[in-house]
C-alpha cells in the first residue's frame, strides 16, 4: 500500500509540473507555408508546432481542407516542404497577437503574391 500512495504522490507532482511547463510554454506564432515545387500555401499560427503536426497528420489522412493541397500532396508527398516564413517576436503568452499575426501574413503575400491560402476562407 505504501508503494501504491508514493507512486500516487510522484505521478500527482509530475503531473503538476507537466502542467506547469505546458501553462508556461511560449510557442512560436507566425506565418507558416508548405510548398511544392512552384505552389505555395500559407497560413497564420498561433502555435507553429501543433500547427505542423496537425496539418501534416490530416494531409497524411487525405482530409485536408483545401482540396487543391490534398491533391498535390497525394500526387507527390515528398515534394512537400515545410516553411516557417515570418516569426513573430513577443514578450506576452496571454496578449492577443491576432492584429501582428495579420501584419505579417499581409506581408508575406506581398513577398509571395501567388501563395495561396492553406485553408479555404482563412488566412
Amino acid at each position: 500500500m505504501n508503494c501504491r500512495k508514493h507512486g500516487d504522490e510522484m505521478d500527482k507532482s509530475k503531473r503538476k509540473e507537466l502542467r506547469e511547463q505546458y501553462e508556461n510554454r511560449h510557442p512560436d506564432m507566425g506565418i507558416v507555408c508548405w510548398k511544392s515545387g512552384d505552389k505555395m500555401w500559407i497560413a497564420k499560427s498561433k502555435d507553429v508546432k501543433a500547427d505542423y503536426n496537425s496539418t501534416s497528420f490530416q494531409l497524411k489522412l487525405g482530409s485536408w481542407p483545401n482540396r487543391e493541397m490534398q491533391r498535390s500532396y497525394n500526387a507527390d508527398p515528398d515534394s512537400f516542404e515545410w516553411i516557417l516564413l515570418k516569426k513573430l517576436d513577443y514578450k506576452d503568452r496571454e496578449e492577443d497577437h491576432s492584429d501582428d499575426l495579420e501584419i505579417l501574413y499581409m506581408m508575406v503575400v506581398e513577398e509571395y503574391p501567388d501563395a495561396k491560402k492553406m485553408k479555404p476562407g482563412k488566412q
